[in-house]
């Protein structure tokens, strides 16, 4: 029986594929064998398991706790420097998971907002140029309206603020 050249290249491929889902097929049984094997060993030695586990986290917290105290100061010590000063600080371990937070404390100077009329509080801890230009015009502002200048006082200063 011959056979054409184009069918020998498609029954070569037809073969090929077989064996390959057959071989994939060992190896899926080889693994679910010995993934029987592996977690009966794991269920059978299971608190041991556990156990060495449990030490083990023991050991490095302990080793872990043991530098902490060796090359640390008190917190005492630590909070009282003087990048803490004016200062919230804020630690939570198990209901924030290890957070850490440090914020000012806020300033009680509220201001008006021009564009929603609404009262906010300047936190600013560094003031730019248009910031400290603008909060200069709100004195100058308010000394005028009081009358506590002169209306050519006024405009020298606002001139000697819009000129920077």
């Amino acid at each position: 029986m011959k056979i054409p050249k184009a069918d020998k290249e498609g029954l070569f491929k037809s073969i090929f594929t077989a064996y390959f889902i057959l071989l994939l097929h060992v190896f899926l049984l080889a693994g679910v064998g010995m993934s029987v094997v592996l977690f009966k060993g794991v269920y059978h030695y299971l608190p041991y398991i556990m156990a060495g586990l449990a030490i083990l986290v023991l050991l490095v917290a302990w080793i872990i706790y043991r530098r902490i105290r060796e090359n640390s100061t008190d917190l005492r010590t630590v909070l009282s420097a003087p990048e803490f000063q004016d200062r919230t600080v804020e630690v939570k371990l198990l209901g924030g998971l290890a957070s850490f937070k440090i914020k000012a404390k806020e300033n009680n100077n509220l201001l008006l907002d021009h564009d929603s009329g609404h009262r906010v509080s300047d936190t600013h801890l560094i003031e730019n140029s248009a910031d400290k230009a603008e909060r200069k015009m709100l004195e100058l502002n308010t000394l005028y309206a009081k009358e506590l200048i002169s209306k050519e006082e006024f405009e020298t200063a606002r001139q000697n603020i819009i000129q920077g």
